[in-house]
């Protein structure tokens, strides 16, 4: 008679262990114990591993369709242009176009932003480096409305799963010296087009927001 006490299975051998007093299973009955086993581990491991494999195959397609999809500086690289609003925090809404064009040089982007307002045309001019693949960093000039180029500041930008994120405190094309909080947001769509949604800022407060479209000439899916 066994004490209670359940014994170990082992797979080595194939068998159960005897217990206190007991006897040994036989050939087919081992047999069929060991298949059992093996059975139970291979779905214990295809049902654990199956899904974190998966998961991890899944992220690497959406990161490589994410790279496929959008890159800031291939965008760029060229002619592009842009339509959009500008909405203030008390409803006032402006739309204005802008044209692009842009280098790239390695992994520096040199691009001039000319935007057309309804009274008159502003300049802003962005120098960019790429520092990792994630991640970049330059800085943007913008002209004020009586003309002049306010110095460069800096800009930082990152990639996240579906596009790229620049910020800076700078000023607004066309304002005064007042400094201003900006975070863009451009997201790749399916034709080819990028959304840039702009946040403006005052002591960390939205006081404006801005929708814009980028466009190719010509492009053809995305790029």
């Amino acid at each position: 008679m066994s004490d209670g006490r359940i014994e170990p299975f082992s797979p080595l051998v194939g068998e159960m262990p005897a217990g206190r007093g007991g006897c040994r299973r036989g050939a087919g009955g081992s047999g069929r114990a060991r298949q059992a086993f093996f059975l139970m581990v291979f779905l214990a491991v295809f049902l654990g591993v199956l899904p974190a494999r998966a998961a991890d195959i899944a992220q690497s397609t959406r990161a490589a369709s994410v790279e496929a999809a959008f890159s800031l500086f291939d965008f760029f690289d060229g002619k592009a242009t842009s339509t959009g609003t500008i909405t203030t925090a008390i409803f006032w809404t402006e739309e204005f176009t802008a044209i692009f064009r842009g280098r790239v040089d390695g992994r520096t982007l040199s691009l001039e932003e000319r935007f057309h307002f309804d009274d008159g045309d502003r300049l802003q001019r962005w120098a960019l480096e790429r520092v990792a693949p994630q991640r970049y960093r330059g800085t943007v000039t913008t002209e004020l409305g009586d003309g002049r180029m306010a110095g460069p500041v800096p800009v930082k930008g990152e990639r996240f799963a579906q596009g790229v994120v620049l910020a800076y405190d700078g000023y607004a094309p066309g304002g005064g010296e007042t400094l201003l909080g900006f975070r863009h947001v451009m997201r790749s769509q399916d034709d080819g087009m990028v959304e840039n949604r702009v946040t403006i800022s005052k002591f960390g407060l939205p006081i404006a927001t801005s929708d814009v479209i980028f466009r190719r000439p010509g492009a053809a899916g995305p790029r």
